[in-house]
C-alpha cells in the first residue's frame, strides 16, 4: 500500500504540482506506484491527422451546398488525396502506439462490438473506402458518380472525426476526457482543419479566389468556436476532483506554457487577428495572410491535442 514512486520510469507516473493537496505536510501518497503513460505522442498526433483527413472534403462540400463555390474536378482530386493520405497516417499512428502491433488485426477480424476502438477502426475503413471511391470517380472524370459519393464521404468523415470522443469516454479514471463538449469540439476541429487545408491549396490545383474567401470565413468561424469550447472545457466547474486536477495541470501545471502560449495565443488568437485584419479589406484576407493563419491554427490544434491527452494521463491514480 505504501510505496516509493519509481522515478526511473520514462515519462511515467503522475504529476504533482507544488500546490497539490497530495504534497501537503504529513501527507503520504498511497496506492500510486509509478507507471508509464499508456498513450504516447502518437495519440495526440493521431487526433490531429484524423481531423485533417476527416475534414478535408467537408468545407468545399458545404460551400457548394450554399452556392458559394462551383465544382472543380482538380480540387476534388487534390483534397481527396489529402484526406486519404492523412487517414492512412492516422491508421499508422494508431498501430504504432500499440505495444503488440500484430494485435491490431484482432481488432478487425475478431472485434469487440462494444469497444469504440473496434468501432472506430471500421468507421475509418468505411471512410477510406468512400473517399477512395470518390477519388477514383474524380480521376476518371465520372462527375455524376463523384457527386453521388461526395456527401456520403463527408458524413462518414464526420463520423470518423467524432468517434474518438466515445473512445475517450470509455477510458475510466481519466475524467478530463469525459466532457460532454468533446463530440462537438471534434466536429469543430475537423471543420477548422478542412478550412485550413482549403486555404493552403495552391491556385493551380483548385485554390481559387472564391475557395480562399470561403476558407478564410470558415477558418475564422471554426477557430472562434474552437477557442470558446477549449476555454469552456477548462473554465467550467468540473464534477470530479480527477477532472479538476487534469484541467489544472493543463492551465497552471507543467503544460500551462504550451496550452496558453501555443494552443490559445499562437494557434488561436494570433490567426484570428490575422484573419480579422484581412477581413477589413474589400478583397478579404490575402493568400499569404490566410496561409499563415492556417499554419498557425493547425500548429495550435496539435499543441492542444498534446496538452489534452497528456494532462488527462498525468492525474494521480491514488
Amino acid at each position: 500500500m505504501w510505496a516509493q514512486r519509481n522515478t526511473a520510469v520514462h515519462g511515467g507516473g503522475a504529476i504533482y504540482p507544488n500546490d497539490s493537496p497530495l504534497l501537503q505536510k504529513n501527507a503520504l501518497v498511497a496506492y500510486d506506484v509509478a507507471h508509464a503513460r499508456p498513450w504516447g505522442w502518437q495519440v495526440p498526433a493521431y487526433c490531429w491527422t484524423k481531423s485533417i483527413g476527416s475534414g478535408a472534403l467537408a468545407v468545399p462540400a458545404i460551400a457548394m451546398l450554399l452556392g458559394r463555390l462551383p465544382g472543380d474536378r482538380v480540387r476534388d482530386i487534390a483534397l481527396a488525396t489529402v484526406a486519404l493520405l492523412f487517414t492512412a497516417l492516422t491508421t499508422v499512428l494508431l498501430v504504432w502506439d500499440l505495444d503488440h502491433k500484430e494485435r491490431f488485426l484482432r481488432v478487425v477480424f475478431t472485434p469487440q462490438s462494444k469497444s469504440w476502438l473496434a468501432r472506430g477502426a471500421f468507421i475509418l475503413i468505411a471512410y477510406s473506402g468512400l473517399c477512395g471511391g470518390f477519388w477514383l470517380a474524380a480521376m476518371a472524370g465520372f462527375s455524376v458518380a463523384a457527386s453521388f459519393l461526395l456527401w456520403p464521404t463527408v458524413l462518414a468523415g464526420f463520423c470518423a472525426a467524432v468517434y474518438t470522443a466515445f473512445l475517450f469516454g470509455q477510458c475510466e479514471g481519466r475524467d478530463l476526457w469525459q466532457t460532454p463538449l468533446l463530440p462537438a469540439h471534434l466536429m469543430v476541429q475537423a471543420l477548422l482543419c478542412g478550412a485550413a487545408v482549403l486555404a493552403l491549396l495552391p491556385l493551380a490545383i483548385g485554390g481559387s479566389a472564391q475557395a480562399l474567401s470561403f476558407a478564410g470565413l470558415m477558418l475564422g468561424v471554426s477557430l472562434g468556436a474552437h477557442l470558446l469550447i477549449l476555454l469552456g472545457e477548462v473554465a467550467m466547474p468540473h464534477t470530479t476532483d480527477n477532472a479538476r486536477y487534469g484541467a489544472r495541470l493543463m492551465t497552471h501545471g507543467p503544460f500551462a506554457r504550451a496550452f496558453w502560449g501555443g494552443a490559445v495565443v499562437l494557434g488561436g488568437i494570433v490567426p484570428l487577428l490575422i484573419l480579422g485584419g484581412g477581413a477589413l479589406s474589400w478583397a478579404g484576407p490575402s493568400r499569404m495572410a490566410a496561409g499563415v493563419a492556417s499554419v498557425l491554427a493547425l500548429a495550435g490544434l496539435l499543441i492542444f491535442e498534446w496538452c489534452f491527452v497528456m494532462a488527462g494521463q498525468s492525474v494521480p491514480n491514488s
